[in-house]
């Protein structure tokens, strides 16, 4: 992203200081009444603390060691992916025929599954297994940074390098991208991707820019676990500020904490923006949608009282897709605006040139504008 882009993304809050006050008197009054509580363990990637990582696991930024040593500048041939959205990344990019084993998140995935058919399944991606691993005789095994699998440690051992890309956050894809260009030796095509991706967070800043609301629309945004908030520094929260928005839960010194109705309630949120797994089809949204809306407590929150209330997919929330999340999100926030940021045209763009079939899932209920 260019630097311009970068001061742009990440435009806090009028009154910070106040709203941290704020935030700080909520916590300290929720400490008795139970407003605020732990962390949800069942959080997407990126919302959760990163676990402790060995010091034998390479960075994709790093030199590729191998079993016979550091061989930096080597291309990836041989790929074990356990992170769907590094194997999304990796068609978008046209390196998924570098691919030879998949976790069964890969697997699974309502949409990349079948473009990975007949590649080995290496089973969990928190306990792969081992020997399969060893019988594709990978260059690299590609994880997530914040879930690493549980056996790292022998992978690593059996001097298979363990790549830790994220792929996930809206903040961190073009660099993701042109590092697995890079290994894969795919540099032209990340770079078409990083165009595409710049283009479209450009676009939707510069028209939200263009007609600022009066004071910035203040949001609860909520993980796929009910009032698990997404706090500053996650995708969600991502989304929500770079479109012009306020998350009521982006100061709290917790990461993906449980609220409960009373503290959203006092927050009175103007929109509510719930996150539901990816692959969820219209009507499963539609059916999230009213039980988030009859939840006892907030119906009189400003965002119920005026039709504000969304659910969206993670699939484009988060991952190489979430360029369109930030464009649904910023026609949410700025109504006015809505018309001139077209979504579902980024979204066909993106499977017409990158990764076919992702546009033929349902991405948000209901649709603003």
């Amino acid at each position: 992203m260019t630097e311009k882009t970068k001061r742009k993304k990440f435009p806090r809050y009028s009154g910070i200081a106040a709203t941290l006050i704020l935030a700080l008197l909520v916590l300290a009054a929720c400490a008795g009444s139970g407003c605020v509580s732990h962390q949800d363990t069942t959080s997407a990637p990126a919302t959760a603390a990163p676990p402790a990582i060995s010091p034998d696991i390479a960075t994709a930024s790093s030199a590729i060691p191998t079993g016979t040593g550091q061989v930096s500048g080597t291309t990836l041939r041989r790929i074990i992916v356990t992170n769907a959205d590094a194997a999304e990344l990796l068609l978008a990019i046209g390196a998924g025929d570098r691919v030879v084993g998949i976790s069964d998140t890969v697997k699974n995935h309502p949409v990349l599954g079948s473009r990975f058919a007949g590649k080995a399944s290496i089973g969990s991606w928190q306990a792969p297994d081992i020997e399969t691993i060893l019988s594709l005789h990978p260059d690299a095994v590609i994880s997530y940074s914040s879930y690493t699998p549980k056996n790292a440690d022998r992978i690593t051992s059996a001097g298979i390098p363990l790549l830790l890309i994220d792929c996930y956050k809206i903040d961190t894809l073009a660099s993701d991208a042109r590092r697995l260009g890079n290994l894969t030796g795919r540099d032209a095509e990340a770079e078409e991707y990083v165009a595409f991706l710049e283009q479209y967070e450009a676009q939707v800043q510069s028209r939200t820019a263009a007609h600022p609301p009066a004071r910035p629309p203040r949001v609860y945004i909520e993980s796929y676990s009910d009032y698990s908030a997404l706090t500053g520094g996650s995708g969600g929260d991502l989304l929500v500020t770079m479109a012009g928005g306020e998350n009521i839960a982006g100061l709290l010194p917790v990461s993906s904490p449980k609220v409960n109705a009373e503290w959203v309630t006092a927050q009175d949120p103007d929109v509510i923006i719930k996150t539901a797994a990816s692959g969820k089809n219209e009507t499963e949204l539609r059916e999230i949608h009213a039980k988030l809306v009859g939840r006892t407590g907030i119906a009189n929150t400003s965002a119920v009282r005026t039709g504000r209330v969304y659910v969206i997919s993670g699939s484009v929330t988060y991952g190489p897709r979430s360029v369109i999340g930030l464009a649904w999100v910023a026609g949410i926030l700025n109504p006015d605006t809505s018309a001139a940021i077209r979504p579902r045209e980024i979204q066909d763009e993106y499977a017409g040139r990158f990764v076919a079939a992702t546009n033929t899932t349902a991405a948000i209920y209901p649709q603003p504008g």
